[in-house]
Protein backbone atom coordinates (compact mmCIF):
# COMPACT_ATOMS: atom_id res chain seq x y z
CA UNK A 1 0.00 0.00 0.00
CA UNK A 2 2.82 2.61 0.80
CA UNK A 3 4.31 1.79 -2.72
CA UNK A 4 0.81 1.98 -3.72
CA UNK A 5 0.46 5.62 -2.40
CA UNK A 6 4.06 7.37 -3.48
CA UNK A 7 3.45 6.21 -7.01
CA UNK A 8 0.27 7.91 -7.20
CA UNK A 9 1.69 11.06 -5.22
CA UNK A 10 5.29 10.96 -7.91
CA UNK A 11 2.69 11.17 -10.75
CA UNK A 12 0.39 13.60 -9.26
CA UNK A 13 3.85 15.45 -8.66
CA UNK A 14 4.84 14.75 -12.64
CA UNK A 15 1.95 16.34 -13.78
CA UNK A 16 2.67 19.42 -12.00
CA UNK A 17 -0.19 19.44 -9.88
CA UNK A 18 -2.17 21.36 -11.74
CA UNK A 19 -5.27 23.32 -9.74
CA UNK A 20 -8.28 24.59 -11.14
CA UNK A 21 -8.20 28.20 -11.82
CA UNK A 22 -9.47 30.74 -9.06
CA UNK A 23 -13.05 31.88 -9.13
CA UNK A 24 -13.06 35.07 -10.86
CA UNK A 25 -9.52 34.57 -11.70
CA UNK A 26 -6.67 36.14 -11.60
CA UNK A 27 -6.29 40.01 -13.57
CA UNK A 28 -3.70 41.65 -15.12
CA UNK A 29 -1.11 43.87 -13.71
CA UNK A 30 0.89 46.85 -13.79
CA UNK A 31 3.99 45.06 -11.35
CA UNK A 32 4.86 41.19 -11.47
CA UNK A 33 6.06 39.44 -8.74
CA UNK A 34 8.35 35.82 -10.00
CA UNK A 35 9.02 34.33 -6.68
CA UNK A 36 11.85 32.74 -8.18
CA UNK A 37 14.99 32.25 -10.71
CA UNK A 38 17.17 29.27 -10.80
CA UNK A 39 20.28 29.71 -12.87
CA UNK A 40 22.17 27.13 -11.34
CA UNK A 41 23.79 24.27 -13.45
CA UNK A 42 21.50 21.74 -14.53
CA UNK A 43 18.43 23.96 -13.36
CA UNK A 44 16.77 26.41 -16.74
CA UNK A 45 14.14 29.04 -16.32
CA UNK A 46 11.67 30.22 -18.42
CA UNK A 47 10.22 33.65 -17.52
CA UNK A 48 7.26 35.18 -19.43
CA UNK A 49 5.31 38.16 -19.72
CA UNK A 50 2.71 39.09 -21.71
CA UNK A 51 0.93 42.11 -22.53
CA UNK A 52 -2.42 41.96 -23.16
CA UNK A 53 -3.58 45.32 -24.13
CA UNK A 54 -4.96 45.52 -27.58
CA UNK A 55 -3.66 49.19 -28.04
CA UNK A 56 -0.95 50.17 -26.28
CA UNK A 57 2.45 49.09 -26.57
CA UNK A 58 4.65 49.02 -23.25
CA UNK A 59 8.00 49.27 -21.83
CA UNK A 60 9.02 46.61 -19.04
CA UNK A 61 12.00 47.33 -16.59
CA UNK A 62 13.11 43.65 -15.10
CA UNK A 63 14.84 43.56 -11.79
CA UNK A 64 16.73 40.90 -10.95
CA UNK A 65 17.22 40.44 -7.04
CA UNK A 66 20.03 37.62 -6.57
CA UNK A 67 20.27 36.29 -3.42
CA UNK A 68 23.09 33.97 -4.74
CA UNK A 69 25.33 34.29 -7.43
CA UNK A 70 28.53 33.96 -8.88
CA UNK A 71 30.05 36.91 -8.14
CA UNK A 72 27.45 37.58 -5.75
CA UNK A 73 28.11 38.30 -1.78
CA UNK A 74 24.84 37.49 -0.57
CA UNK A 75 23.48 40.94 -0.43
CA UNK A 76 20.75 40.42 -3.10
CA UNK A 77 22.18 42.73 -5.47
CA UNK A 78 20.13 44.26 -8.49
CA UNK A 79 20.27 43.45 -12.06
CA UNK A 80 18.08 45.14 -14.49
CA UNK A 81 17.25 44.83 -17.87
CA UNK A 82 14.15 46.69 -19.95
CA UNK A 83 12.19 45.10 -22.54
CA UNK A 84 9.33 46.78 -24.59
CA UNK A 85 6.77 45.14 -25.03
CA UNK A 86 4.05 45.52 -28.48
CA UNK A 87 0.53 45.27 -27.92
CA UNK A 88 -0.71 41.39 -27.37
CA UNK A 89 3.40 40.81 -27.89
CA UNK A 90 4.67 37.97 -25.29
CA UNK A 91 8.03 37.36 -24.56
CA UNK A 92 9.85 34.21 -23.26
CA UNK A 93 12.98 34.44 -22.10
CA UNK A 94 15.90 31.83 -20.13
CA UNK A 95 17.07 33.67 -17.17
CA UNK A 96 20.26 32.55 -17.57
CA UNK A 97 20.76 34.38 -20.96
CA UNK A 98 19.16 37.40 -19.46
CA UNK A 99 20.63 37.30 -16.44
CA UNK A 100 23.94 36.01 -16.56
CA UNK A 101 25.48 37.13 -13.34
CA UNK A 102 23.50 35.52 -10.66
CA UNK A 103 22.59 31.98 -9.65
CA UNK A 104 19.40 32.06 -7.69
CA UNK A 105 16.82 34.84 -6.46
CA UNK A 106 13.59 36.30 -7.63
CA UNK A 107 12.30 38.82 -9.93
CA UNK A 108 9.85 41.81 -9.86
CA UNK A 109 8.73 43.53 -13.52
CA UNK A 110 7.21 46.82 -13.67
CA UNK A 111 5.12 49.20 -16.39
CA UNK A 112 7.75 51.88 -17.12
CA UNK A 113 7.85 54.68 -19.70
CA UNK A 114 11.01 55.55 -22.08
CA UNK A 115 12.86 56.83 -19.45
CA UNK A 116 12.22 54.64 -16.22
CA UNK A 117 9.43 56.26 -14.73
CA UNK A 118 7.22 53.66 -13.51
CA UNK A 119 3.21 54.03 -15.75
CA UNK A 120 0.22 52.58 -15.09
CA UNK A 121 -0.85 50.01 -16.95
CA UNK A 122 -2.67 47.16 -16.05
CA UNK A 123 -2.01 44.79 -18.93
CA UNK A 124 0.83 42.61 -18.00
CA UNK A 125 0.40 38.84 -16.87
CA UNK A 126 3.58 36.17 -16.67
CA UNK A 127 5.05 32.60 -15.60
CA UNK A 128 7.79 31.48 -14.30
CA UNK A 129 8.38 27.32 -15.37
CA UNK A 130 11.56 25.44 -14.04
CA UNK A 131 12.98 22.82 -16.18
CA UNK A 132 15.46 20.37 -14.54
CA UNK A 133 18.35 18.49 -16.75
CA UNK A 134 17.16 20.45 -19.72
CA UNK A 135 14.71 18.29 -21.21
CA UNK A 136 11.97 18.17 -17.96
CA UNK A 137 9.77 20.62 -16.84
CA UNK A 138 9.66 20.30 -13.35
CA UNK A 139 6.71 22.96 -12.26
CA UNK A 140 5.67 26.29 -13.22
CA UNK A 141 4.26 29.23 -11.36
CA UNK A 142 2.41 32.41 -12.37
CA UNK A 143 3.18 35.79 -11.81
CA UNK A 144 1.77 37.10 -8.60
CA UNK A 145 -0.04 40.10 -9.95
CA UNK A 146 0.16 43.93 -8.82
CA UNK A 147 -2.43 46.05 -9.88
CA UNK A 148 -1.71 49.45 -10.38
CA UNK A 149 -3.17 52.46 -8.85
CA UNK A 150 -1.05 55.13 -9.34
CA UNK A 151 2.39 54.70 -9.96
CA UNK A 152 3.62 58.03 -9.90
CA UNK A 153 7.06 57.53 -7.61
CA UNK A 154 6.73 59.72 -4.68
CA UNK A 155 10.42 60.41 -4.36
CA UNK A 156 12.35 57.35 -2.22
CA UNK A 157 12.48 55.58 -5.98
CA UNK A 158 10.89 52.39 -4.82
CA UNK A 159 7.79 50.27 -6.05
CA UNK A 160 5.50 50.83 -3.01
CA UNK A 161 3.23 48.26 -2.52
CA UNK A 162 0.88 50.25 -0.36
CA UNK A 163 -2.54 50.95 -1.90
CA UNK A 164 -1.38 53.76 -3.34
CA UNK A 165 1.33 53.14 -6.09
CA UNK A 166 0.15 49.45 -6.39
CA UNK A 167 -1.92 47.10 -4.53
CA UNK A 168 -0.43 45.68 -1.29
CA UNK A 169 0.35 42.32 -0.75
CA UNK A 170 -1.52 39.96 1.25
CA UNK A 171 -1.90 39.97 5.26
CA UNK A 172 -1.64 36.33 5.62
CA UNK A 173 -0.81 33.55 3.12
CA UNK A 174 -2.19 30.15 3.43
CA UNK A 175 -0.81 27.36 1.75
CA UNK A 176 -4.23 24.47 1.74
CA UNK A 177 -1.71 21.32 2.25
CA UNK A 178 1.53 19.78 2.82
CA UNK A 179 2.46 16.65 2.55
CA UNK A 180 4.13 14.58 5.98
CA UNK A 181 7.91 14.92 4.81
CA UNK A 182 10.04 12.23 4.48
CA UNK A 183 11.79 9.53 2.65
CA UNK A 184 10.98 10.81 -0.91
CA UNK A 185 9.00 13.46 0.18
CA UNK A 186 10.79 17.00 0.53
CA UNK A 187 9.24 19.98 -0.03
CA UNK A 188 10.42 23.63 -0.38
CA UNK A 189 9.25 26.70 0.95
CA UNK A 190 9.87 30.01 -1.65
CA UNK A 191 10.05 32.93 1.34
CA UNK A 192 10.11 36.81 -0.35
CA UNK A 193 10.90 39.26 2.35
CA UNK A 194 9.12 42.69 0.84
CA UNK A 195 9.25 45.18 3.66
CA UNK A 196 12.42 46.92 5.44
CA UNK A 197 15.00 45.81 1.78
CA UNK A 198 18.30 44.58 1.76
CA UNK A 199 19.62 45.63 5.47
CA UNK A 200 16.85 43.32 6.88
CA UNK A 201 16.62 39.86 8.85
CA UNK A 202 12.52 38.86 8.20
CA UNK A 203 10.72 36.62 10.59
CA UNK A 204 7.67 34.74 9.87
CA UNK A 205 5.02 33.49 12.54
CA UNK A 206 3.38 30.22 11.34
CA UNK A 207 0.22 28.15 12.36
CA UNK A 208 0.12 24.67 11.16
CA UNK A 209 -2.55 22.06 11.53
CA UNK A 210 -2.79 18.32 11.37
CA UNK A 211 -5.59 16.32 9.73
CA UNK A 212 -7.52 16.41 12.91
CA UNK A 213 -7.55 20.37 13.21
CA UNK A 214 -4.97 20.53 16.03
CA UNK A 215 -2.79 23.76 15.26
CA UNK A 216 0.79 24.55 16.55
CA UNK A 217 2.88 27.33 16.09
CA UNK A 218 6.43 28.40 14.63
CA UNK A 219 8.75 31.03 13.53
CA UNK A 220 11.58 30.84 10.71
CA UNK A 221 13.68 34.02 10.12
CA UNK A 222 15.53 34.88 7.00
CA UNK A 223 17.14 37.83 4.69
CA UNK A 224 15.35 38.74 1.81
CA UNK A 225 14.71 35.82 -0.45
CA UNK A 226 14.97 31.68 0.95
CA UNK A 227 13.98 28.34 -0.41
CA UNK A 228 14.61 26.37 2.78
CA UNK A 229 12.79 22.82 3.33
CA UNK A 230 10.05 22.48 5.54
CA UNK A 231 11.58 20.48 7.84
CA UNK A 232 14.59 23.50 8.35
CA UNK A 233 11.76 25.74 9.64
CA UNK A 234 10.12 22.97 12.03
CA UNK A 235 10.12 19.35 13.17
CA UNK A 236 6.45 19.83 13.08
CA UNK A 237 6.59 19.16 9.36
CA UNK A 238 8.16 15.64 9.08
CA UNK A 239 5.36 12.90 8.88
CA UNK A 240 6.44 10.57 11.64
CA UNK A 241 5.93 13.95 14.25
CA UNK A 242 2.59 14.20 12.74
CA UNK A 243 1.55 10.60 12.90
CA UNK A 244 3.39 9.66 16.14
CA UNK A 245 2.87 12.77 18.61
CA UNK A 246 -0.39 14.47 17.40
CA UNK A 247 -3.86 13.92 18.31
CA UNK A 248 -4.36 13.16 14.15
CA UNK A 249 -7.18 11.39 12.36
CA UNK A 250 -5.98 7.89 11.27
CA UNK A 251 -8.72 7.70 8.82
CA UNK A 252 -7.68 11.05 7.09
CA UNK A 253 -3.97 9.69 6.47
CA UNK A 254 -3.10 9.66 3.23
CA UNK A 255 -3.68 5.47 2.04
CA UNK A 256 -2.79 4.95 5.58
CA UNK A 257 0.63 6.25 6.24
CA UNK A 258 0.97 10.01 4.64
CA UNK A 259 -0.08 12.36 6.92
CA UNK A 260 -1.17 16.18 5.33
CA UNK A 261 -1.85 19.26 7.21
CA UNK A 262 -1.96 22.92 6.14
CA UNK A 263 -0.24 25.83 7.53
CA UNK A 264 -0.81 30.13 7.07
CA UNK A 265 1.44 31.97 7.96
CA UNK A 266 2.58 35.89 8.65
CA UNK A 267 5.36 38.27 8.31
CA UNK A 268 6.29 39.00 12.35
CA UNK A 269 9.36 41.42 12.10
CA UNK A 270 11.39 42.83 10.02
CA UNK A 271 15.10 43.90 11.41
CA UNK A 272 18.05 45.61 10.64
CA UNK A 273 20.85 46.90 12.69
CA UNK A 274 19.23 50.09 13.69
CA UNK A 275 14.83 49.54 12.31
CA UNK A 276 12.15 47.16 13.25
CA UNK A 277 9.39 46.78 10.75
CA UNK A 278 6.42 45.52 12.85
CA UNK A 279 3.84 43.39 10.51
CA UNK A 280 6.15 43.49 7.51
CA UNK A 281 4.75 42.19 3.89
CA UNK A 282 5.96 38.80 2.95
CA UNK A 283 5.16 36.17 -0.09
CA UNK A 284 5.45 32.66 0.32
CA UNK A 285 4.97 29.94 -2.60
CA UNK A 286 5.26 26.22 -1.49
CA UNK A 287 7.42 23.90 -4.17
CA UNK A 288 5.72 19.96 -3.50
CA UNK A 289 9.03 17.78 -3.94
CA UNK A 290 8.59 13.90 -4.31
CA UNK A 291 11.39 12.09 -5.38
CA UNK A 292 12.51 13.71 -8.74
CA UNK A 293 9.16 15.46 -9.39
CA UNK A 294 8.12 18.65 -8.07
CA UNK A 295 5.00 20.48 -8.07
CA UNK A 296 3.92 24.19 -7.05
CA UNK A 297 1.26 26.91 -7.00
CA UNK A 298 0.50 30.42 -6.11
CA UNK A 299 -0.67 30.36 -1.84
CA UNK A 300 -4.25 31.74 -1.13
CA UNK A 301 -4.16 35.01 0.23
CA UNK A 302 -6.10 36.76 2.98
CA UNK A 303 -6.40 40.57 4.24
CA UNK A 304 -4.19 43.31 3.33
CA UNK A 305 -0.72 44.22 4.40
CA UNK A 306 0.65 48.12 2.99
CA UNK A 307 4.35 47.40 4.10
CA UNK A 308 5.66 46.29 1.19
CA UNK A 309 8.30 48.03 -0.76
CA UNK A 310 10.86 46.95 -3.50
CA UNK A 311 13.50 47.20 -3.11
CA UNK A 312 14.55 49.44 0.29
CA UNK A 313 18.29 49.16 0.51
CA UNK A 314 18.58 51.82 3.40
CA UNK A 315 19.42 51.34 7.33
CA UNK A 316 15.90 51.92 8.05
CA UNK A 317 14.10 50.45 5.14
CA UNK A 318 12.78 53.49 3.32
CA UNK A 319 14.51 54.03 0.42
Amino acid sequence: MKKFVLTALTAAASLGMASEALAGGRTAGSLLLYPEFDNRDGDVTVLTITNVSDTDAVDVEFVYIGRYGYDNDGTCAEFNREETLTPNDTLSLLTNNHNPQMEQGYVYAFARDGVANPVLHNGLIGNVMTIRGFDTIEYSINAVSYQGIDPTDNGNGLRDLDGTEYETSPAEIQIPRFFGQGHQIQSELILIGLSGGTQFDTTVDFLIYNDNEEVFSSEYTFFCWDRVQLTDITMLFYNDFLQNNTNHDPTESLGGHYETGWFRMTGALASSSSTDIADPAVYGVLVDKIASYGGADLPFEAGANANGKLLARSQDGTF
